[in-house]
């Protein structure tokens, strides 16, 4: 039936807040009071990803699995998630949402296809209370009609793109983009149709007979029968539902052969390919024939193509190199909501990305978009006796299981091989064309002439010895990727790493990768100009006449424009690689805070140890 009904009564409400005051705010409240300062969405942003199953995924967390018996690991659990739910019953619009509390979580349904991820995005307010206080509360039906505003008024405006082929032929006709204006009473799928635009003369890539699916956006009729004060389920939402991850072409993209080389490998030996693969389904095969994107080669010109890296699309590695013309439906989204009230003008935007299924759903990453936010837009990270212990070990942990997924032969051997065409060598086998470099980048890289940063792996992998691509055996087919998952693990444990950290420090300091400096930090001459040098002590412990104060300094950052700086080699993160095309590192935060940490456990090394052995007798000398 259709629900039409206002929000129940405030005592019938089941509330489940621990603070009153945010129980007074959202429960008890007035829908009339306070004066509106503005509106946004929560979350800002958010990830979507592409899934052929009808089914999105249900909501979960991550936690952390304490057991002694299986080490300290990232699980993942089920949390309550929200159901859209056919108003009439018919599985047509307008649906409502219910809340579900699953008992599991899977990552594809019943028929083996994938669940797409399609994220929620909700409408609140921003308020000065008659006490002069801001709070936030939910958007609903009732807290616009007490401002004089209709559903009809409060309008939406969503723009998906995906601009994979104009990023690199430089054409606008080559873009794929869906833009759709809607109200919040317009409860319909409105499915995202692009098209490229262009004008006279210009092929679109694109036609609007053949608009790429982007997938839709949807609102949600409110819910007033299930709702409590934590899940307002009257609350104005707008979800995303992603594409279906398919990849579409012109006519001619049917079968292609596909690249012979093993990873990471540019140059074929010989003209010779390998299996011959289905290029697209049938029905995908709407993209226009005469596009600039069919045919286009990054090596036209011999000159560098943005983005990096160049050869990443389909075709690249095949033949000639010439591109298929071959796009998918991941896109990007902004959402845009716009009222007025009292004659003044609210905004509210966010955006999404729509990319691929996660490799590792149930693991953590290295650092995540929130972490290159706050490395962006945050102050240095400052130390704290009471948190930085354990924003490090939380940081050890996500290392641990960002390497326990990376194939480490592969990579070091990708990037060993790199370096030398980087530098010019012609041999790159050669296990002492780099010598005089430090770290290593060539074959000894990580192995015995790599010390003092090479401490535990040579003696792990003794038959492997100075070669780029690794000598796997029978029981050791990926010799270097076991060494970084047996290394890694213990440090996930905080006594062990503590201890693994005050007892040497400084090779601490030269393991890890620094990251790229600031540009006020860089010289204005690179190669001529000295790049400044930073103090490992802290500043409270540094005097006027603190005359090791020099000796302790010590470049804390990479140079982007230094060649070297562009080498890969096995400092952690080992051989792994930016979206940039430059080695990889932890944020500049993390980088900073972690040394912070290693200079107080140093400190406080100092303090315990020296006054031992004056206790002792012991010199100190």
């Amino acid at each position: 039936m259709t629900n039409t009904t206002e929000p129940v009564a405030d005592d019938t409400i089941k509330c489940h807040h621990d603070d009153p005051s945010t129980c007074e705010a959202w429960c008890g409240r007035d829908p009339e009071q306070g004066r509106l300062l503005g509106i946004f969405f929560n979350p800002p942003m958010a990830i979507a990803r592409v899934g052929r199953s009808k089914h999105p995924m249900p909501a979960y967390r991550w936690k952390l699995d304490d057991n002694p018996h299986r080490g300290v690991q990232t699980m993942i659990e089920p949390a309550p998630t929200l159901i859209p739910d056919s108003i009439h019953g018919n599985g047509h619009h307008p649906y409502r949402l219910t809340i579900d509390h699953p008992q599991s979580v899977s990552f594809k349904d019943r028929k083996g296809r994938v669940r797409p991820v399609a994220p929620f995005f909700e409408l609140w307010a921003r308020l000065q209370d008659t006490d002069g206080s801001i709070i936030e509360v939910p958007v609903t039906r009732t807290f616009l009609r007490h401002r004089g505003v209709r559903l009809k008024d409060l309008r939406f405006t969503v723009i998906a793109a995906n601009r994979k082929a104009q990023a690199r032929t430089k054409l606008a006709s080559d873009a794929a983009v869906a833009r759709k204006v809607f109200s919040a009473h317009d409860y319909r799928s409105h499915h995202l149709h692009a098209i490229s635009p262009h004008t006279e003369d210009q092929v679109p890539l694109v036609r609007e007979d053949a608009p790429l699916p982007l997938g839709k956006v949807q609102t949600f009729r409110e819910n007033c029968e299930q709702w409590s004060c934590k899940t307002r389920l009257d609350q104005i939402r707008l979800r995303f539902t992603p594409g279906k991850g398919d990849a579409f072409g012109p006519p001619e993209a049917t079968r292609a052969p596909a690249s012979p080389l093993p990873p990471g490998a540019f140059e074929p030996p010989m003209t010779e390919y390998g299996n011959i693969q289905k290029m697209t389904r049938k029905e995908n095969r709407i993209l226009s024939s005469d596009s600039p994107w069919v045919g286009f080669n990054f090596r036209t010109d011999n000159t560098p193509k943005w983005p990096t890296p160049m050869d990443s699309y389909d075709g690249a590695r095949v033949g000639s190199g010439n591109g298929w013309g071959l796009i998918d439906d991941t896109c990007d989204l902004t959402l845009k909501a716009e009222m007025s009230v009292a004659g003044k003008h609210h905004v509210a935007r966010a955006r999404s990305f729509a990319g691929p299924p996660d490799f590792a759903p149930d693991k953590r990453p290295m650092y995540s978009i929130k972490d290159e936010l706050e490395d962006r837009d945050l102050p240095p990270a400052e130390f704290d006796k009471q948190k930085t212990p354990d924003d490090v070990l939380d940081l050890f942990r996500r290392i641990f299981e960002t390497a326990s997924l990376m194939n480490l032969d592969q990579r070091r051997s990708w990037a060993l091989a790199g370096n030398a065409q980087l530098l010019s060598q012609s041999d790159p086998d050669d296990p002492d064309w780099d010598n005089g470099i430090t770290p290593r980048v060539g074959p000894r890289s990580m192995r015995e002439s790599d010390k003092p940063l090479a401490d535990l792996v040579p003696n792990y992998t003794p038959g492997q010895g100075d070669t780029v691509k690794p000598k796997s055996g029978d029981n050791d087919r990926l010799p270097y990727t076991q060494v970084v998952q047996q290394v890694h693990a213990r440090m996930c444990d905080s006594p062990v790493l503590r201890a693994f950290l005050a007892r040497d420090p400084n090779r601490v300091r030269q393991i890890v990768r620094p990251p790229f400096g600031y540009v006020s930090e860089l010289p204005k001459i690179p190669g001529v100009q000295q790049t400044a040098k930073v103090q490992f002590k802290r500043k409270a412990d540094i005097t006027a006449d603190d005359t090791t104060a020099a000796a302790d300094a010590e470049v804390r950052f990479r140079d982007p424009r230094q060649t070297i700086d562009q080498t890969y080699d096995m400092r952690m993160p080992p051989f792994m690689r930016h979206s940039m095309g430059v080695p990889l590192s932890v944020t500049r935060r993390q980088y900073d805070l972690l040394m912070g940490y290693l200079d107080r456990l140093e400190h406080d090394w100092q303090d315990t140890v020296q006054p031992v052995r004056s206790n002792t007798g012991e010199s100190d000398k």
